[in-house]
């Protein structure tokens, strides 16, 4: 397997669990006061915009030539660093709030 293709595998395995997580918050978005669901929801959104974005630079690399994916790495890198923060700050704000 190539690095490349193991750097594939390992960021579509992260989108599994965040897919996860985003259903998990979900569930216990609905199952909160309104105040604070109108707030989860609105979180959820934005990090469903992220991960989408994310998603969108994993598929740029899917599609790039080998010479050229190792060019976009940093840039995907960056991207998914920002998404996982997102999602470890949008887990503990909702802890905060049950």
């Amino acid at each position: 397997m190539s690095k490349r293709d193991k750097y594939i595998d390992k960021l579509t395995a992260k989108l599994k669990e965040w897919d996860a997580e985003l259903d998990k918050l979900e569930a216990e978005a609905n199952q909160t006061k309104d105040e604070a669901e109108a707030d989860v929801k609105k979180q959820i959104k934005e990090l469903k915009k992220k991960r989408t974005e994310a998603e969108n630079k994993l598929d740029s690399i899917k599609d790039a030539s080998d010479d050229a994916w190792e060019d976009l790495k940093d840039g995907v890198d960056q991207s998914w660093e920002a998404l996982s923060s997102a999602f470890d700050k949008a887990k503990s704000r909702f802890n905060q709030k049950k």
